[in-house]
């Protein structure tokens, strides 16, 4: 049974369970940076990749100058050291008065912010009432109707007859012209307005169904990259992001457990640290301690006696009393120590060789020799205990 709930306790148990806190916080931890970090990276693309394309349509104005003209906003879709290809698309129909009209101009002006349109369509005013020093940019460039000869255009017009009659195909054409390229734009010097304007010979007026003007970004380098290849940046990014959350949070996890750490915790290791150090000290410390013995004792010799009278001193209870030595006194004790532990080593060398002889000769009970031995031995025996006793 025991071996059955092993495996229990085991996974019940205190270590086990904060493991599996760790863990939970650890997982909400890293869903949370990590949907910051798409977040951080979805904000940063939209904030450094500028639109690919910008289109403005342009209301074409008659009658209030000497060529139709029109006035267009950009807004702020437009970011600088940004390179922009700037095309005009322009839907006009292959009317007899466009084809009689042949090449015509077509004039391009970017206006900076500081240029305020006028505040009514019905009184815009005439191109060229606009000062030079707000026009940033300016370009011109031909334009013509493709050319088709009577035949080709009545068979083709036969043909398709009955797309003509259903309406899904107009007499028209769409002329695409390329107004600039590669056209960066300063920091401050961001257009904020564009006027386009239809210039064709003296007496002949363009018909238009519809006109745009685009702003193509041509991306190099960072952007490039970003934008072409959005799935591969995006991992990337996002991945660095995430990993510099994670590293930023393990920190400030690792500061705030050692600033807010249980006092027991902060104890346990100042005692391991206290016994590191005691352990790497204890032959300093034998040293020291056997050093101020020795001077100690040096010192003790070294000091005079206070008396030559040996003294008792009475104490309180019952402890034993105090008893004062002088160093003479001390001295004379300690050689007759040695004098009596020297006498009592010959003496047990002599027992000895008493002993010998006693085993190689005669006994000699009854006889006087015996009892001169035994005297001579109670003799010496009796004197011996007396200077024993005398010197204790």
């Amino acid at each position: 049974m025991d071996l059955l709930l092993k495996p229990v306790r085991l996974a019940t148990s205190k270590p086990a369970r904060q493991t599996y806190l760790n863990t939970v916080l650890f997982m909400i931890t890293s869903a949370i940076l990590l949907g910051l970090a798409v977040i951080a990276y979805v904000l940063f693309y939209f904030n450094y990749v500028p639109q690919i394309g910008v289109e403005r349509v342009v209301h074409l104005q008659y009658g209030d100058g000497p060529h139709p003209y029109g006035i267009a906003s950009l807004d702020s879709s437009l970011v600088h050291d940004q390179a922009y290809d700037i095309s005009l698309s322009l839907h006009v129909p292959r009317s007899p008065p466009n084809l009689a009209a042949g090449n015509f101009m077509l004039s391009l002006s970017l206006l900076s912010p500081s240029y305020t349109p006028a505040s009514t369509p019905s009184s815009p005013p005439s191109p060229p009432t606009i000062p030079s020093s707000v026009i940033l940019f300016s370009t011109r460039r031909p334009a013509l109707l493709t050319y088709t000869s009577r035949l080709i255009s009545l068979s083709s017009r036969l043909l398709t007859l009955p797309l003509y009659l259903l309406n899904l195909k107009l007499e028209s054409e769409t002329l695409h012209v390329p107004m600039a390229e590669s056209l960066r734009f300063g920091r401050g010097a961001i257009p904020a307005h564009l006027l386009l304007e239809l210039q064709a010979v003296a007496g002949a007026q363009l018909q238009v169904y519809d006109a745009r003007v685009r702003f193509t970004a041509r991306f190099a380098g960072l952007r490039w990259v970003m934008y072409n290849y959005r799935f591969v940046a995006a991992g990337v990014f996002i991945s660095a992001f995430w990993g510099v959350e994670m590293l930023c949070a393990g920190v400030g996890w690792v500061v705030i457990r050692a600033l807010f750490a249980p006092k027991h915790i902060k104890t346990k290791k100042e005692k391991m640290i206290k016994e590191e150090e005691e352990e790497g000290t204890d032959e300093d410390e034998d040293k020291r301690v056997k050093k101020e013995e020795e001077e100690e004792e040096g010192l003790l010799e070294e000091d005079p006696d206070l008396s030559d009278t040996p003294r008792t001193f009475p104490t309180y209870g019952r402890q034993a009393p105090l008893r004062y030595i002088p160093k003479v006194k001390r001295e004379d004790i300690e050689d007759e120590n040695d004098g009596v532990e020297e006498q009592q080593r010959q003496e047990a060398d002599d027992e000895n060789e008493d002993e010998g002889v006693g085993l190689r000769t005669d006994s000699g009970i009854g006889t006087s020799f015996s009892e001169g031995v035994g005297g001579a031995g109670l003799a010496r025996r009796r004197s011996r205990g007396g200077r024993v006793g005398g010197g204790s």
